[in-house]
């Protein structure tokens, strides 16, 4: 059985070189998405709503893998990853094809998966973290960010989630 150490060690050597917009080292990007969504995805279960707080933080290690290298969803499936998890990996991927980041952030909210929203929700804040420096001109990514984060809590919020 897979662990978030797995998974992070495997997010380390297929996102390894890469850097975020601001030029961090990308790999940061996905430790504080998952340390925020495994935060929520505990508070979640101790809220009572079934939700796997392992297998989110797996995801959210994850969650830009298929999109940002050459890894597919069967190849975590070889690496013996829970489907739960691939599941989560595959909604929070950019799918082939045109479909604006409103219609990517609807089919996330449209899949009712908790985790996923709540991963995307965490990606989403770290994307709109000040303190990252993003680069000039970043406006309409933080007003997009801001809007998605909107719709994310309410989403959230309509499956019984209730903390930050």
């Amino acid at each position: 059985m897979m662990t978030s150490a797995d998974a992070k060690a495997f997010a380390r050597v297929q996102h390894a070189g890469q850097a975020d917009r601001a030029g961090a080292p990308y790999i940061e990007h996905l430790e504080r998405v998952a340390a925020a969504a495994e935060m929520r995805a505990r508070h979640a279960q101790q809220a009572g709503l079934d939700l796997d707080p392992e297998a989110v933080a797996q995801a959210a290690w994850l969650h830009d893998v298929i999109e940002d290298t050459g890894t597919t969803a069967d190849d975590l499936r070889r690496l013996g990853y829970a489907t739960p998890v691939i599941e989560m990996v595959e909604l929070l991927t950019k799918p082939p094809g045109h479909q604006t980041y409103e219609e990517r952030i609807a089919t996330i909210i449209d899949s009712g998966n908790l985790g996923a929203i709540l991963i995307k929700l965490s990606d989403n804040e770290d994307n709109n973290d000040p303190v990252r420096g993003l680069p000039e001109g970043s406006e309409r990514l933080t007003a997009q960010y801001t809007a998605s984060m909107v719709r994310l809590h309410r989403a959230a919020a309509a499956l019984g989630y209730s903390g930050p």
